[in-house]
């Protein structure tokens, strides 16, 4: 199946801003793609629908969450700094030295992220591991008054870190986690437009990285015949990853295809199944309980909806320097694709 893939969409979706519970920005890039070529709306939750065939057999719901990290404000200084809290998960020593893109009253709001130099740090601080309530933001604000002039307490932000390509096809970016997947499942809608006689319903969920909350309401609104979720999966080459605990994945050599509890065996079958019709190498990945991601709360809803999962090797989850193989993209929307004129 061709495929070339839409790198100016990719990239929309990437620059916005869409931290858990404030998406709107990577929504609205989401929906105006979408309206090119399928049916589109956003729920009162706030995922976001593209759809096509309605009214066809089987129902296929196909997931990819748009939310990304990101921090809140909680209180504003008498001198204009920012305290923060989290909005996912985050390793605090990432966020030291980086730069804040903030949703502000009238627009973008940037910011840095500082902590003291070095060579006031005493011996005992230098040696413990920063906590991220001893972060704070500089707007460059003189004082408490002028900061509020321009955001307040509860305005969110994210890392300020534009897509980058690296040698070959290795794309580096805040927000590959998991826009990527919102990506892929809008793509592969594209690809089967007039090619299946199923319904067929790309989803953006939001609320992923605190819980998974939008792919919950999403699954209960569609009711579908089965599900397929599209995120990312930690890259084993790099240099002190453990193949024992994150499996076999590496950037360019293809998907990652999820066994675990609430994986349904049929659908993992098909996802093999096509993979390897389409001549698609994959690697397989094991998990004990819960996955992670949006397939956890799509399974359970109702009597239970059979669901698959379809990752994409990513290298520095959680970081502003995220990375993928442009290649991996390709092959995750030529699977999805595959795999519901399958069914």
């Amino acid at each position: 199946m061709d495929y070339a893939p839409n790198l100016d969409f990719l990239e929309r979706l990437l620059l916005a801003v869409g931290p858990s519970g404030f998406e709107e920005e990577a929504a609205q890039a989401f929906l105006e793609e979408a309206r090119t070529f399928a049916e589109a709306e956003r729920d009162r939750h706030g995922n976001v629908y593209a759809r096509i065939h309605p009214g066809g057999r089987p129902k296929v719901l196909l997931l990819g969450h748009l939310d990304e990290i990101g921090v809140i404000v909680s209180h504003v200084e008498e001198k204009g700094f920012l305290r923060l809290k989290p909005l996912g998960g985050w390793d605090p020593q990432v966020l030291v030295g980086q730069r804040l893109r903030f949703l502000g009253k009238r627009g973008h709001v940037l910011g840095v992220v500082g902590r003291k130099a070095i060579h006031v740090l005493k011996e005992e601080e230098r040696r413990k591991a920063v906590e991220l309530s001893e972060l704070f933001a500089d707007i460059g604000a003189r004082s408490r008054e002028e900061a509020l002039e321009h955001l307040e307490v509860g305005a969110v932000g994210v890392l300020d870190q534009a897509p980058q390509w690296l040698l070959g096809e290795r794309l580096v970016s805040k927000a590959l986690d998991n826009r990527l997947g919102a990506f892929v499942v809008l793509e592969a809608l594209r690809l089967l437009k007039g090619k299946t006689p199923a319904e067929v319903v790309a989803v953006g969920t939001v609320q992923e990285e605190i819980g998974a909350y939008g792919a919950r309401t999403a699954a209960f609104r569609e009711n579908p015949d089965l599900a397929v979720v599209v995120d990312v999966h930690h890259d084993s080459a790099t240099p002190g990853m453990e193949k024992a605990q994150v499996g076999e994945a590496e950037l360019g050599r293809g998907v990652v295809l999820d066994i675990g509890p609430f994986v349904d065996k049929e659908v993992f079958r098909a996802l093999r199944r096509a993979a390897e019709r389409e001549g698609l190498p994959y690697v397989l990945h094991a998990h004990g309980r819960w996955s992670g991601t949006d397939a956890d709360e799509v399974a359970k809803v109702r009597e239970g909806i059979p669901t698959g999962i379809v990752s994409i090797p990513l290298r520095y989850m959680h970081s502003p320097v995220e990375m993928v193989d442009l290649g991996d993209v390709e092959r995750a929307v030529r699977l999805l694709a595959a795999f519901v004129e399958g069914v």
